[in-house]
Order: C-alpha cells, then structure tokens, then sequence
C-alpha cells in the first residue's frame, strides 16, 4: 500500500458481516472503517456507541461523524453525516486513493469522491480473509452446527412419528401437521439454543421440492420424502450452522431407495474430494460423475413438463461462515481450495413426480483432506 492509499469498508455491521469481521463489533447503525496509509485504523461509529466501540472493537482510533467535520458541515441525515465524516477522515490523512471491496455501499463511494479520493475495486478485499477460518472461527462453526443438528434431530424425528390420517395427511396434536408448522418448530428451538434463523427454514416434499430452494407449504404426507434444510446464525458469535437431511414417514417408494443410495455415495464422494490444492470445480465434477453414474442428470429439465425428470439441479456446495454463503462455490468456475475453508456439501436429486432426497453437512478442508463437522444420521428412516 503507498503513503497515500487507504483501505476502506463501511456499512452497518450488523449486516455487513466483512466489515463485521475485521473490528468484531456488531452494531445496527452504519459505521466506517480505514486502514490509514501510516498502517493505523479509524472506526466511525455513532456518537452513542463510542463508549462501547472503545471497549470491544479492533481500531487503533474510535471516533464519530462530529470528529471529522468537513468546512461545510455535515448533513443533518446520520447515515450521510457519516460518509461525509468517513471521505473528511481520509482527506486529513492525505489519502488520495481508497481500495475497496464488493460491499461498499454507494453512500459512501459518493462522498469519498466527491471530495476526489480514487476507489479501486479489489475483489479479493475482505474475502480471503474471512475463507481462511482461524481455530476460534471453526470452533463456532461447530458449535452453530451442533445446535443446527438437534433442531434437525428434532424436526426429523417429529415428522417420522406423526401418525396419518385415513387420507395419509400426517397429523400433529390433533391437526394436520404442514410445512409451515414443522419451521415454526425449528424456529423455537433454534430460538431457545441462543440462534436465530434469519431465513426460514426448507421443509419441503411433493410437488414444491422440483424447486431446491422453495421453502414447502401445505400438508405433508405418510410414504413421502420430506428434505428438511436448516441454516441458522449464532445470536453471540454470528457464525452459520447448515444442515440438510431427508426423511420418510413410512415406506419410500423404490424410486426413491435408489435416489438416496445415490446421493448418499455422491455426498461421500464429494467430502472425499474435499483437499487443499483442488478446486472447487474439480470437487463438484467428481459429484456429477456419481449422479450421472447412477443413471440421473445434472442441470434444470428442457421441459418443465417432464414429470420423469430426476436430476441434481445445483452446484455442490458453497463456502460458509459469518454468512450462509460465501465464496468459494464447489461448483463449475470453483476456485482453488486452501486449508481451514469450510464448505457444505449437499448433492441432492428432485423430482415433481418422486419426491427429493438431499443430503447436506459442514466439512473442513484440513491440510491431510477434510473433517466432517456432522455426527448426525444420514437415513430416511428417523424413527
């Protein structure tokens, strides 16, 4: 970095979670981050939230907009006294050009250079350093995780044992037992393990489950497959748990035995592939290979009429942190893959027609291969 480039993030921490991650303080207000050019670093934050930024944020400097008051003031909006304080911050410094990275809200790429401060765009800012985890990062992660698979423990074991009505409608204390009902479920009980889920839970069966990522609706049914997809966030430590299983109240049909076995070796497959120095492309060829192996496709359906189509209609898996999805994918175009990435690994196979089977845990990339952070089951049958 030259004597007169910054490095700049800003946003609302709560939210932004690059810029959470680099002054570790959550806050719901905008704030603003330089790493000046003499190396030292500047935290803007509101001036109420000074006294606590002081104690628990990473900054060399705490300050608020009132600190860096451009000659023409500052505009009475919060958020935009803000910027204005952040492109002032700069200026005294000297600064005449800000690396930043994809989240930069416009609000304060304005102000920054309106005062004619150059940004330059790195695409690798902020995401390096969140894909390499450090030891207390992966021991959130499966701590997240273990809570993810009790409320998937839960949820499973829920759904096998309802009993079905005459018409085969699964029943829970004395009405029919939905999609709907089963997330508000896994929502308390996440809730009650100091996690939240941000985004609803997948608890999806036939037809809806064609569509990976519609979140189910309606009743469910005795001999369906049900694929139960949780992914919830720490309230302390903001870290991500994610998990999916599939499972059966009663007898699946032979079509789908035969799904499951194939997604099963597809998911061990993908996990034994998981290995610094490979990429994550090569990990989801080596998962395509299994489900075409097995006599079933890869991509969307040509005809969305097609009943009989049974394909994996996604990547492999995608990058998992402070956020549910983060670089890198295993999927084509996948980067190489480097040591204390985590990753989740998820084939699964959908049908209109069949149902959908997917399986889902969180791995590792260890410097000798992989560490799988699940213990969970991986069957139909939750009984």
């Amino acid at each position: 970095m030259s004597n007169s480039t910054a490095k700049v993030l800003a946003g609302v921490p709560a939210v932004n979670m690059t810029l959470f991650h680099r002054i570790q303080f959550s806050v719901g207000d905008s704030a603003f981050f330089a790493q000046l050019p003499n190396g030292k670093t500047t935290l803007l934050v509101r001036d109420i939230e000074m006294d606590r930024a002081k104690r628990l944020a990473k900054a060399d400097k705490i300050g608020c907009a009132s600190d860096f008051t451009p000659e023409k003031g500052l505009d009475g909006d919060r958020d935009t006294a803000l910027a204005q304080a952040g492109a002032e911050c700069l200026r005294q410094a000297g600064v005449k050009e800000a690396q930043v990275d994809r989240t930069l809200p416009f609000l304060f790429a304005n102000e920054i250079q309106k005062i004619g401060i150059r940004l330059q765009y790195d695409s690798n800012f902020g995401v390096l350093e969140r894909r390499i985890k450090s030891e207390k990062e992966l021991q959130h992660l499966r701590e997240a995780q273990k809570v993810t698979e009790d409320a998937m423990q839960m949820a499973c074991s829920l759904i096998a044992k309802a009993p079905a009505n005459s018409d085969g409608i699964l029943q829970h204390e004395g009405i029919a037992l939905t999609s709907e009902r089963v997330r508000q479920l896994i929502s308390r009980f996440v809730l009650d393990h100091d996690c939240t889920t941000l985004h609803d839970s997948i608890v999806v069966t036939i037809p809806h489950v064609a569509d990976c990522h519609h979140f189910g609706t309606g009743p469910l049914q005795k001999n369906l497959p049900v694929i139960v997809d949780i992914f919830p966030t720490h309230n302390h430590t903001h870290y991500c748990g994610d998990c999916t299983r599939t499972v059966v109240n009663g007898d699946p049909s032979d079509q789908v035995r035969d799904m499951h076995a194939c997604v099963l070796q597809a998911h061990r497959v993908g996990c034994e592939a998981l290995r610094p120095e490979t990429t994550g492309q090569a990990v989801h060829e080596a998962v395509t290979e299994v489900i075409r192996s097995g006599g079933y496709h890869m991509g969307q359906p040509p005809d969305d009429t097609n009943e009989d189509y049974i394909g994996m209609r996604h990547g492999t898996g995608h990058g998992i942190g402070l956020d549910i999805h983060e670089p890198i994918l295993l999927a084509k175009g996948g980067e190489k893959i480097m040591v204390n990435e985590v990753f989740t690994v998820e084939p699964g196979l959908y049908s209109a027609k069949y149902g959908g089977v997917r399986i889902e845990d969180m791995v590792a990339v260890t410097t000798t291969g992989h560490v799988n952070f699940n213990t969970l089951q991986s069957g139909l049958d939750w009984k």
